[in-house]
């Protein structure tokens, strides 16, 4: 998987505009060299994880102790034994319930939570849905 950004304009709180960057995560198969374009020149960050997954898979801590449930990436050092796991689509309904949050210590709340949030312009304030570091 890599992740890219498109640099971009849009428009400011108080007016005007102001850079931005779009971000997604691609497979090698949807990238593709524009003709005529050297891409030797564009820094390339490897991911800090050792792996890269064929397929994002996620869990789920559920609620104990006291403690929110929390969404995670397969494979993060900070789920629990007692997370189950969960495809994208159930992954994302489960972070739009109130109370649950993503890791933040794995790929979970930089993947799912812009995907949540995506074309919701003026998202609620309540600290729902927001990552969290796992504890």
């Amino acid at each position: 998987m890599y992740r890219i950004g498109v640099p971009l304009w849009q428009t400011a709180a108080g007016g005007g505009v102001e850079p931005a960057e779009y971000s997604t995560w691609v497979t090698s198969a949807q990238l593709r060299p524009l003709p005529g374009v050297d891409l030797g020149r564009i820094p390339a960050h490897p991911r800090a994880h050792t792996s890269t997954p064929t397929r994002w898979a996620w869990l789920l801590d559920g609620r104990t102790h006291g403690r929110a449930a929390t969404v995670h990436a397969e494979g993060c050092p900070s789920a629990t034994d007692r997370a189950h796991p969960l495809g994208t689509m159930q992954a994302l309904d489960a972070l739009a319930r109130p109370g649950t949050t993503a890791c933040t210590v794995c790929d979970a709340a930089e993947v799912l939570l812009p995907i949540l949030a995506h074309g919701q312009e003026h998202a609620s304030g309540s600290g729902d849905s927001q990552g969290s570091a796992c504890r």
